[in-house]
Formats: structure tokens, sequence, C-alpha cells
């Protein structure tokens, strides 16, 4: 491979590594003090066998999510560092680059270099994606993001060159399997190489493309029920977590529940086009409980319904852009409380994936650009270069957010200062060194703001 090939991925690579090598520094953090820390299911090599018996979450902590994989990467890593943090966020940054360098090589059989470069180049420095990066347990998201973008680059520079080879079958399907194994939500790739075929394929009729990748479909759909009988041995929950507790508090309906995001769905929106406003937890009052219809869930509506639409109408215009936004649809949907209960109502670390779909439609307009009026294509560049260099340093500022859990949950307070869960898992931290007075306050703060 001569060097000039070699250039687009090394900038990626490095973007992403800039984006994120401040976290090097940090330790555990958040939820990785329960999934790692003090979780002595992680801390020994000879336990490894039983992960693939165990919930992610241990049973006193509600016993969600089953990922065997990268609870037995944990391991691997507690056992080489003897538990020092900084090895983990190693991993971290590593796994960020090499996901990022995945967007590249799958958006480089879709684009032109230069647009699939700066595709990838904004994913790499997405702001929206520090949870992921700076959070140790967002190791499971990088791995699916790794696994399933290399196994979509696999499949659209095969299908391109006629039926899939078994070679390419068989790498697909492994990927498949690997990520399921990371986190739940890998389920979602079917449906991805469903909205390649859609979007970017018109030949051979679909009578004859199901009949020549039968075998492809079948093992897809083998693996799938494998894994969710295996993990049906292990845990009961379809989502594979428990209700978001504002919902059983308040018994919410299906109806109120969809309703309630179509209210947060601008908020969505906003996280992965302009992220400037961030934070670790999004709940009531900060986020508003729909109790039946109303005008504030109208503009939420417009953009679910507007984004549907407009992947469909591009179809035939503008293929790639089509299949990004069905790509950021199917992606987001497991974890968008639309079709079931997540543990969460708003989480940034759930946008990670999704928003490679996203950045695919940055890359094909850009690519419009370029076959278009060159005055607009270097205003394309310059736009571009601009949303990098601001990505980085939001990047940047805001991995030290989730140094320890002193930052962060002060961060957090100033992040979301109406949201109940700030105050009241700050109330917690408090109470840990002793600070019972401010804690007493915090959740005073807590039960005026949600008092169920």
């Amino acid at each position: 491979m001569t060097t000039r090939r070699w250039a687009a991925p090394a900038v990626v690579a490095l973007l992403a590594l800039a984006a994120t090598v401040t976290s090097l520094g940090h330790d555990f953090t958040f939820d990785d003090r329960y999934v790692i820390m003090t979780n002595g299911n992680v801390h020994a090599l000879s336990g490894i066998p039983r992960l693939f018996g165990q919930t992610y979450w241990p049973r006193g902590l509600g016993g969600d999510g089953y990922r065997p994989l990268v609870m037995s990467l944990f391991t691997l890593q507690w056992a080489a560092g003897g538990g020092a943090p900084w090895l983990f966020h190693v991993v971290n940054v590593l796994l960020a680059m090499c996901s990022a360098v995945a967007v590249w090589w799958c958006a480089a059989a879709l684009l032109p270099p230069a647009a699939a470069l700066a595709a990838a180049a904004l994913f790499a420095v997405h702001p929206v994606h520090v949870e992921v990066t700076g959070n140790v347990v967002g190791q499971s998201e990088l791995i699916v993001a790794l696994c399933l973008a290399v196994a979509v680059g696999i499949y659209l520079r095969a299908r391109r060159l006629g039926p899939l080879r078994r070679r390419d079958t068989a790498s697909v399907v492994a990927l498949y399997a690997v990520a399921l194994l990371a986190k739940e939500h890998a389920i979602v790739l079917p449906g991805i190489l469903l909205a390649a075929e859609w979007a970017l394929f018109t030949e051979p009729s679909w009578r004859v493309r199901v009949r020549r990748e039968r075998l492809l479909a079948l093992l897809l759909v083998l693996v799938t029920v494998l894994y969710l009988f295996v993990r049906g041995l292990v845990m009961r929950e379809l989502a594979g977590f428990s209700p978001f507790p504002v919902f059983r508090y308040l018994h919410m309906s299906n109806a109120n529940r969809v309703l309630t995001m179509m209210t947060e769905l601008p908020r969505i929106a906003r996280l992965l086009v302009f992220p400037t406003r961030l934070s670790g937890d999004y709940s009531p009052t900060d986020v508003i409980v729909a109790s039946g219809f109303d005008v504030l869930q109208l503009p939420g509506m417009f953009i679910g319904a507007g984004v549907v639409l407009l992947a469909v109408a591009l179809r035939r215009s503008a293929p790639v852009a089509s299949f990004g936004l069905l790509w950021l649809i199917i992606a987001f949907l497991p974890v968008s409380n639309l079709l079931v209960p997540a543990g969460f109502m708003v989480a940034e670390r759930t946008l990670f994936f999704p928003s490679a779909g996203l950045v695919l439609v940055a890359g094909a307009l850009l690519a419009s650009l370029r076959l278009g009026h060159r005055t607009g294509w270097r205003a394309g560049l310059a736009v571009t270069g601009l949303l990098l260099a601001l990505g980085l340093g939001r990047s940047t500022d805001r991995q030290r957010v989730w140094k320890n859990n002193d930052v962060f949950f002060e961060q957090l307070v100033r992040d979301t200062p109406n949201g109940y869960r700030a105050h009241f898992l700050r109330g917690r931290q408090v109470a840990t060194q002793g600070r019972y007075h401010e804690m007493e306050l915090e959740y005073r703060r807590a039960i005026t703001l949600f008092p169920y």
C-alpha cells in the first residue's frame, strides 16, 4: 500500500487520538465503579468462562444486560494492569481510533476519497462521543461500532462485485456475533444491510437477491436466534435492561412514553448536529414527561417523520444520503424508547453508532458539492474544517468532565440543574465523603423536582 493510501486513515486515527488522549489520566467514573472497580466478577482470569452465564450489571444492582465479551475484555485489562484505570483508558483510546478508521473504510466504499475522509474525520471528533470514549464502560459501544462498520464495509465492497463469497459471508457473520456479545444493540446489523440493499442497489430483482444471498440471511438469523436463546437463559427482559425508574414510578403507558420521546427528539437532533450542551444524564424536570398529547411534541413528530420521508425521497437522487439516514434511524430505534422502554430517557452514549449514519449524509452532501459548482465545493471544505476544529475543541474540553466522580457529579448538576437525578447522584456522592448536610440539600432538591 502506498503512502498516499495510508494518509486518509492515518489522519482519521490521529484526529480520534487528539479527541480522546486527554482521558488517559481519568479514574474509574460513574458506572465504571459498579461494573468494573467493585465487581469481583471481572477481577480474576479464572472467572472469564463464568461471565458467559452472568449479567452485565451485578445482580445486586439490577442484573441488566448480557455482554460477556466486553466483560471478558475488562477482566483481561484488570489482570494486565493490576486494576489500574490507565490501561482501560488506553484501550478506550485505541478502540476509538479503530472505530473512526472503520467508519472511514465503510464510507470509502460509497463516497469519493475526500468526502469519505471528511465524513470519518467528523465522526472522529464528534463531541457527543465523549461519554463513550471518556467512560470505560463505553468499550461496549466502541466494539459494536467497530465490528458493525467493518461488517457493513465488507458487505458493500463484496456486493458491488456480485454475490458474496463464502469468505465475505463468514466475516460479516463473525463480526455480527462478536458485536452481539459486546452489546445487545448490535442486533441492528441485518436491518442496516437490508437498508443498504434498498437504498444503494437496484439490480437484480429482490427475488434474485434473496436467493443469491440466502446463506448470509440464514446465518444471520441463526446467530440472532442462538444469541437470544442463550441470553434468555441468563435474563428475562426482552430489551436487556430494566425500564428507566421514571417509567416505572409514573406507571407510564406506552403512548405517553412515545409522546415523551417526541418532546425529546429535538434535543437528540441537536446533540447529533450541534452538540454544544452535553450532559451525563437527562431526567425530569429537565425532560418533560408527557401526559397525553401536547403541542410541545409537534417539533419532534415533524423531525421524526421528516427524517423518514427524506430517506425515502433521496433514494434515487442521493442514495448514499438515503442510506445514511436509514442507518441513523435503524441504529437509534432500539435505544429510542419508541419500541421498548430503555434504561434511560436520553443517553449520549447511545448516539455513537447512529452518528456514523449522519456523517455519511454529510459526506454525501460534500460529494454533491464537488460535482456541482467549484465555489460550493470550497465552501463545503471550509465549513468542514470549521466543524472539525470546533468538534475537536469541544471534545477535548468535555473529556475533563469524566476525570473522576467528584468532577463528574459537580458538572452534572451544572449541566442539568433541573434534572432530579443530577441532584440525587451528587447527593449520593457527597454522602460517601461524610458531607451529610450537602447530601440532604441535594436529596431535598431532587425530591422537589421529582416527588415520586
